[in-house]
């Protein structure tokens, strides 16, 4: 049987740098003016009363029979040479996802409603620093649980990424109970709520945790390439 984990959060549970949301909105390594910080920091506090961010994983077998490709409990997955090469070694895989939930996509609608461009514009921003968080959180819990049976985790890794189609998303979400997730899929791969995130991790003896390839992968707005 599958082991499959799901939890919810809040927004003190997460961990993340204000300076991610700086450059996230542009300011490279500047910090914004006063009014800006201080907008931030309301629509930080609105945000936190509002979200409960949901996130978990599905535990599967799987291999990589070849160069690109990636076989989780008897379904086959393109991700290209970059994914399946940092999949190799692994005894098994996580198949997650994680979202700050609907109620981020009602507050959006209601500064976008309010013609209120500059707090949209944070909002945004701020919303995808902290589901990329609550996948760091997710990340953690695996890395221990791996660590209790003596195991390393990958980077974690997404449909839309370094050659991986998105439209294999339906795939991966066949993994996952029905309602379990908290996210729907539009007939375009995309998913509902926004701010969420899916993917892969490798878990395994051998497996080893390198740095996101940023400079080889095409994935010019990735929020990690940012980062970096």
């Amino acid at each position: 049987m599958k082991k499959v984990e799901f939890f919810d959060c809040t927004i003190a549970d997460l961990s993340w740098d204000i300076r991610e949301i700086y450059l996230l909105m542009g300011y490279g390594s500047h910090i914004p003016d006063e009014g800006v910080r201080q907008l931030i920091q309301e629509i930080l506090d609105e945000l936190s009363h509002r979200l409960v961010p949901h996130y978990g994983y599905v535990l599967v077998d799987g291999n990589v029979p070849e160069r690109g490709k990636l076989l989780l409990d008897n379904q086959l997955f393109n991700p290209g040479a970059i994914i399946s090469h940092a999949m190799k070694g692994a005894e098994k895989y996580a198949v997650f996802t994680a979202t700050i939930g609907e109620e981020f996509d009602n507050f959006s609608r209601q500064l976008k409603a309010e013609d209120d461009i500059l707090r949209v514009f944070i909002a945004d921003a701020l919303g995808s620093v902290l589901a990329e968080a609550t996948v760091t959180l997710l990340m953690k819990q695996l890395e221990v649980m791996a660590d209790k049976e003596g195991m390393h985790i990958s980077n974690n890794y997404s449909p839309g990424y370094c050659d991986w189609f998105l439209a294999e998303q339906k795939q991966l979400f066949s993994f996952f109970p029905e309602g379990s997730t908290g996210i729907t899929l539009t007939d375009s791969c995309l998913m509902l709520p926004v701010k969420s995130v899916s993917g892969i991790v490798a878990l395994g003896k051998d497996v080893k945790r390198r740095e996101y390839g940023c400079n080889i992968c095409k994935m010019v707005n990735c929020i990690k390439n940012k980062k970096k």
